[in-house]
């Protein structure tokens, strides 16, 4: 009897040891705002979800990137830029805006022509370095807020694989573009009272962003 004890206490020690417990799924996400759980965000939730938004905003680390962490200046030299608390639980939903550039984290993007949520060539998803939301641009939203980030891929809870409203047309070499989604050629992206909306392409100038 205490032999056969013995003997399953050790198999049980030698098979936790092989086999270690595997953490909650939650936590298998990159956890980047996990200190700000409770934050209130102004959008549907009314607070932040950490565990909800780790799995919605993930980081792909397999991507080709452009660039990374820069910011993207419009024509009158102002740069796009982010405040995680005027979205959702998740952080989707985020509004786009402009103002001064100042170098802050909140204004850095990077620009993937390949990964997890973007296949085609010649095109290019705009992550915002802070949260890793996509821009996105949405017809069926208000006039004004059309523009925000959401989830890369599409899917609110991050499960999505690749969606046409993330994907802008990009040309290799150049640092100064107009943000035009490349399905069907437009719209593209153009800032109105202090916020990025949409308006039909022109080729002017005034609709360029620029690599900073």
């Amino acid at each position: 009897m205490h032999f056969s004890t013995s003997f399953t206490c050790l198999s049980a020690l030698a098979f936790a040891s092989a086999f270690p417990t595997i953490p909650r799924a939650t936590h298998l996400f990159p956890r980047l705002n996990a200190t700000a759980d409770g934050t209130a965000v102004a959008r549907a939730g009314g607070v932040l979800k950490a565990d909800a938004t780790a799995e919605a905003q993930q980081r792909d680390d397999t991507a080709t990137r452009a660039f990374s962490g820069v910011s993207l200046k419009a024509a009158d030299g102002s740069c796009l830029f982010i405040d995680p608390a005027t979205g959702d639980f998740r952080q989707n939903l985020i509004p786009v805006q402009t103002k001064a550039c100042d170098g802050s984290s909140n204004e850095k993007f990077d620009i993937i022509t390949a990964g997890k949520h973007i296949s085609q060539e010649g095109g290019m998803l705009i992550v915002s370095t802070e949260t890793q939301g996509c821009l996105n641009f949405d017809p069926r939203r208000a006039a004004g807020d059309q523009v925000i980030l959401f989830s890369c891929g599409g899917r609110a809870g991050g499960e999505g694989i690749e969606t046409d409203s993330q994907i802008f047309t990009f040309t290799a070499g150049q640092v100064s573009m107009p943000l035009s989604l490349k399905k069907d050629n437009g719209p593209c992206l153009a800032v109105s009272g202090g916020k990025l909306g949409s308006a039909s392409c022109s080729g002017d100038a005034e609709q360029n962003f620029t690599v900073g």
